[in-house]
């Protein structure tokens, strides 16, 4: 048998066993396949908020789709809305008011995967303060980290007659990065994060008792839960990239591995804990692992299946952001298109599940300082 008879036998072979496409077959046959080249732009350092990506890489499940991409950690000082649209990533993942935001500054920004499917964010208060309810805020000390993360918080205030736009009926307070000044009582409510600084709360020593606090000591306010939620964790490219069909088969690619290693995120969620240590620094085990526990909880269970935008609580986002964003108007349906995470669904459904039903948080038990 010739050369190129006995490379064409074992492409058919790979053919009928479903391990490649038509298309890559007769690419890897004739020599000549090239990964193609993205960089991924995450909005923060490598944590499980981001292990779907993370394993994605790690699995080679980027690679299967024919990509070679680079994840690059964020930081306080980058702005990942302005990394894509500047072409120095072609993807990016933000909160959806942050690409609002940006559109508004005439950035082309374009959501094409909504992967968080409710909002993560909390106030917090001790229970012993007796602010057991927003209401009982008016004329306290209110802190958020601000700059597009204070939404939320300031439409739950307003709904109780409070104006946190002009410090009427309440004192907002912007948060450091550390809860050390919530735990020292400095403020009467803090803004955190289910899967972050809720954690960093709960792993920090009560120095009266030399125990760890309790979430029974704790009032805990989800915005998700007062109607006031805005989407968070979202995939983003520009409109200018998606105008070339081959760009946009590379988005539907992208989102396709990067939907998988959500899933196998959601499936097994130690492992991807192990791979997001091994993407940073620094990364305690126990705070990982509450965290991709709480971030599974975001995503699963997807009632329109993992990436698809929910037009309803589109809506309520981008009215929440615009009224306190002080926005010229509300952000339309332009500002998302949901075809290509469509496309991608079609592609995982014969062999995964893409909507998580019957997914269940797991009981993580905190560890002192989230070691």
């Amino acid at each position: 048998m010739g050369r190129n008879s006995l490379v064409w036998g074992i492409v058919v072979l790979l053919l009928a066993s479903g391990l490649v496409t038509a298309a890559g077959a007769t690419t890897r046959a004739a020599g000549a396949q090239q990964l193609t080249k993205v960089i991924l732009q995450l909005k923060s350092p490598a944590s499980a908020e981001f292990a779907g990506y993370y394993e994605a890489k790690a699995k080679g499940f980027y690679k299967a789709a024919g990509l070679d991409v680079t994840i690059k950690p964020g930081a306080a000082s980058i702005a990942p809305e302005q990394v894509v649209a500047k072409g120095k990533a072609q993807f990016g993942v933000d909160w959806l008011s942050s690409l609002m935001l940006a559109r508004a500054q005439h950035m082309p920004l374009v959501s094409i995967a909504q992967v968080f499917n409710r909002s993560g964010l909390t106030l917090l208060t001790w229970k012993n303060n007796g602010l057991n309810s927003i209401a009982k805020l008016k004329h306290k000390k209110v802190a958020n980290w601000l700059f597009g993360t204070q939404f939320e918080v300031f439409a739950a205030l307003a709904k109780q007659g409070m104006d946190p736009l002009d410090n009427k009926g309440v004192t907002i307070v912007q948060q450091p990065r550390t809860m050390d000044f919530f735990l020292n009582r400095q403020v009467d409510a803090a803004s955190a994060m289910t899967y972050d600084e809720l954690a960093q709360v709960l792993e920090a020593t009560n120095p009266r008792t030399g125990k760890l606090f309790k979430l029974d000591q704790l009032n805990v306010f989800r915005m998700q839960s007062l109607g006031t939620g805005v989407l968070e964790d979202n995939i983003f490219t520009t409109s200018k990239y998606l105008k070339s069909a081959a760009n946009r088969d590379t988005a539907k690619r992208f989102i396709t591995a990067s939907l998988r290693g959500w899933i196998y995120c959601r499936d097994h969620q130690d492992a991807c804990v192990k791979t997001v240590r091994a993407n940073g620094h620094g990364l305690k085990r126990g705070h990982q692992r509450w965290m991709m526990n709480e971030v599974n909880a975001l995503i699963w269970p997807a009632p329109k299946g993992i990436g698809i935008m929910d037009p309803a609580a589109f809506a309520r986002s981008a009215k929440i952001v615009a009224e306190f964003g002080r926005l010229d108007q509300v952000p339309g349906h332009k500002a998302y298109r949901t075809d290509l995470a469509a496309a991608a669904l079609a592609r995982l459904k014969a062999h995964n599940d893409v909507y998580g039903r019957n997914w269940h948080k797991l009981n993580i038990h905190v560890t002192p300082g989230g070691r």
